[in-house]
């Protein structure tokens, strides 16, 4: 049986869709049952658990032979004791295989404020002993059209503290697809960095919205103080920062590697950035 966390989120309960079409024997690990009631598929069997609670996790993951780990979030030291408490009941329950979500900036000398988080998930992983497959995502076309693209709508003018740094974004429901194709494989010991085909501008990602919308955005890079002053105005603590330090990180250029990974896992490019936000459109979403 593979087993899903975060199975009512969108990528986790993207994966677990996608398992069940395929007949895969799945089951979702969920915190809350009502919502799990209208987001998992009423076949899948449910296995009821909060990350912070390490019996229930451990009793989630009893008869467990794949682990598909989609990543926490929110407070970094909530997020590492998340990770800490998962790996170790698939230890203790000796899960013989862990796909598990992680992003692309694991660097040691970066500030952002998540690398550290995913370094110590992507250790501990290595010292559980457990075959893993690790998918290094790129940043969700999603989050760049919901926390980027729309909150300059009204100005006109998308003020990041980016610089001249690029991105390759992908969407979630792309990385849902490697996630599952990781998971059935089984690929042991491998690293994938999973992107989009395209690294963009934070110019072109706005000039690519005006296209798509008809809404003109132009792009205005902005200092990470102002930033974060605005963020704090709007967002609760930790986003500001974990917003800002992801700027950051994109300005000193981690975040603008392509690869070719997505392809060799499932067989077809992604969704290029425009198809993205076309897309959207398309389907009613507020851009």
């Amino acid at each position: 049986m593979i087993l899903v966390t975060g199975a009512t989120g969108h990528v986790g309960r993207a994966v677990v869709s996608l398992l069940s079409t395929r007949g895969e024997d799945v089951a979702a690990m969920v915190r809350n049952v009502a919502a799990a009631a209208r987001l998992v598929p009423r076949e899948v069997p449910l296995r009821v658990a909060d990350y912070e609670d390490v019996p229930a996790v451990t009793a989630a993951l009893a008869g467990i032979d794949s682990l598909v780990f989609i990543a926490s979030d929110g407070e970094a030291g909530a997020v590492m004791r998340h990770h800490t408490n998962v790996i170790e009941a698939a230890r203790k329950q000796r899960v013989r295989h862990i796909t598990f979500t992680s992003i692309v900036d694991v660097d040691v000398g970066s500030s952002f404020y998540f690398a550290p988080v995913y370094q110590d998930a992507e250790r501990r992983l290595a010292d559980s002993g457990i075959p893993a497959t690790v998918l290094r995502c790129g940043i969700y076309s999603d989050f760049i059209l919901q926390y980027w693209l729309e909150s300059g709508v009204d100005s006109g003018v998308l003020a990041l503290p980016a610089g001249d740094g690029r991105v390759a974004p992908i969407s979630r429901d792309d990385v849902a697809v490697a996630v599952t194709e990781a998971a059935v494989g089984r690929k042991p010991g491998s690293h994938y960095l999973v992107t989009g085909s395209q690294a963009l501008g934070v110019a072109e990602i706005a000039a690519s919205y005006s296209d798509a919308t008809g809404t003109p955005l132009r792009y205005r890079p902005c200092s990470q103080d102002d930033y974060l002053m605005w963020t704090g105005k709007r967002l609760t603590a930790p986003w500001p920062r974990a917003f800002t330090t992801l700027c950051g990180s994109i300005a000193e250029g981690r975040y603008g590697r392509v690869s070719t990974d997505f392809a060799s896992l499932t067989g077809r490019d992604p969704e290029t950035f425009r198809e993205f936000l076309v897309r959207s459109w398309r389907v009613g979403r507020p851009v």
